[in-house]
């Protein structure tokens, strides 16, 4: 936790490039080639697995598993012969539940492009179904970066997970994050009240009134206005606050991604120098040439991950908006920045020929701008991921995972059932419109495809623990190491399971090289 706290700025420099990662692998080119069809199974997947996990974790009682979650309901005191007590309690309680549930079955949402990524390159994989795949995976993380966004705002704004009576809204601090001290602070206090009342014979009313003038002294606001115009703006900005947040995101974020690919288009390319003379002046002129290769190689990657570092921090601690969005969003422009400009030109025509040539060289630099990022992302990618899950695994807490062990493996299977169920649903729609959802030959390859589609969206890593790890410093005082356990358990059990069923379904649709030399 200490070791954590103390490398808070390369714990955001991984999330950062995670983040910008995720956003560089969605192609605007290959979107528009199987939108429809993309799109359809994107929603679906989203949906149902959504759909499932939720209900199995709050109607199916699973909640009742998680550590964490137990502990506050436990702690939540109440008047034991008191209906209208009970019955908040019970209502604070389902809350609590919904919030919880709410957070992880988005994150089941989630999807790794880069394991991915990864298989198809180990098994030499080409074709319509990886396509497909990677293209849904692509979509469906930048979906679930805005949902888990949202989520989080409105759990922080609406106080769903407050301990204190009546859920009273959180105050922000200066980097944004809930004021934490204070809620503990007037949760200790009412819990103290509430059990000397119980103990002592003090008047109800008496109680009651120290409670609100202590809610309204420590909460820093009101439970009940005296003005109820004043009390309905209230409540509207409280509701209005999670859109807004995640608005500003992607409007920071796009307007981030235009440096970033106006930089790295402009920045030298590593090249490769020839040398003469003797030997001892070729070894000598050979080790500076190398190092300046080496430096000029290293300039992009250098600037990625520092200017992803710096809007992730800005975009949080400055303008307390979300950072994870931000950076999607940013690496989204400035991967597709040569798409959206070609698409634009398609729409006009080229007056002369002086202005036909002008687009053609902006088009080649817009594409090179695209391609040193990626090449910067492919750079920093081995890095980022070890020091990332080094630190994921030093931020785990055991004992919460042991505790919650049943509860992660019961999730794992409700969102494979949930994925099950999405893939069905999603080749039936496609298959009532469209010869098939797959644009394969031969029926049995087909009715192959859509048996093992289901298999190619399990596994889950670098996205999914970047989200959870957000989440874990966004209510790091109270609940979020706690949650961030339980979930980083799940993931990890997606991870193990994910890339080997990932890889029969890749065998069994015929795309693996290694069924073709077979």
């Amino acid at each position: 936790m200490v070791v954590r706290e103390s490398l808070w700025l390369v714990d955001n420099a991984c999330l950062s490039v995670i983040g910008v990662s995720a956003g560089a692998e969605l192609s605007a080119r290959d979107l528009r080639g199987d939108a429809r069809k993309i799109i359809v199974w994107t929603i679906s997947i989203a949906l149902f697995t959504w759909m499932t996990v939720f209900t199995a974790f709050t109607v199916g009682k699973v909640s009742d598993r998680v550590e964490f979650l137990e502990d506050m309901n436990q702690n939540d005191f109440y008047d034991k012969d008191d209906d209208s007590s009970l019955l908040r309690r019970q209502k604070r309680r389902y809350l609590r539940a919904c919030a919880v549930g709410s957070l992880i079955a988005t994150l089941s949402i989630a999807r790794s492009p880069a394991s991915a990524i990864a298989v198809l390159r180990e098994t030499e994989a080409r074709g319509p179904f990886s396509k497909l795949v990677v293209s849904v995976t692509v979509l469906k993380d930048v979906l679930v970066v805005v949902l888990f966004a949202l989520n989080m705002e409105m759990i922080e704004s609406l106080g769903l997970m407050d301990a204190s009576v009546g859920g009273s809204t959180s105050s922000r601090g200066s980097d944004g994050s809930q004021n934490s001290s204070s809620r503990s602070e007037s949760s200790t206090v009412v819990s103290s009240l509430m059990m000397v009342n119980e103990t002592r014979d003090i008047n109800h009313d008496q109680t009651s009134a120290l409670l609100r003038h202590l809610m309204t002294t420590i909460g820093g606001e009101e439970t009940t206005s005296t003005n109820d115009y004043e009390y309905q703006m209230r409540s509207i900005i409280r509701a209005l606050e999670p859109v807004v947040s995640v608005f500003g995101s992607f409007v920071f974020g796009f307007f981030a991604g235009a440096p970033l690919h106006s930089v790295l288009r402009r920045l030298p390319s590593p090249s490769v120098a020839q040398t003469d003379g003797g030997d001892h002046q070729a070894a000598h002129v050979n080790v500076k040439t190398r190092f300046r290769a080496l430096m000029r190689q290293s300039m992009k990657p250098l600037f990625t991950i520092v200017y992803s570092t710096t809007i992730f921090v800005v975009s949080k601690r400055l303008f307390l908006l979300e950072p994870l969005l931000v950076c999607v969003c940013c690496g989204i422009f400035c991967a597709n920045r040569g798409n959206f400009s070609s698409a634009a030109a398609t729409t006009r025509t080229a007056a002369d020929e002086d202005a036909a040539n002008k687009l053609a060289q902006q088009q080649i630099f817009n594409a090179i701008g695209s391609k040193s990022l990626h090449s910067s992302l492919v750079s920093l990618q081995p890095f980022v991921n070890l020091v990332f899950f080094t630190l994921a695994g030093v931020a785990l807490e055991m004992e919460h995972v042991m505790r919650s062990a049943q509860a992660a493996i019961l999730l794992v299977a409700f969102r494979i059932l949930g994925i099950f169920i999405a893939c069905r649903i999603a080749s039936r729609l496609l298959l009532s419109s469209e010869t098939s959802s797959f644009s394969g030959s031969g029926d049995n390859t087909i009715e192959q495809q859509r048996k093992v589609a289901w298999m190619a969206h399990v596994t889950q890593a670098g996205v999914a623990l970047g989200l959870a790890r957000t989440c874990s410093v966004k209510f790091s005082a109270t609940w979020g190491e706690q949650f961030a356990s339980v979930a980083t358990a799940m993931i990890a059990l997606n991870l193990l399971i994910g890339p080997p069923l990932f890889r029969i379904a890749l065998t069994r649709v015929g795309e693996a090289s290694s069924t073709e030399d077979n």
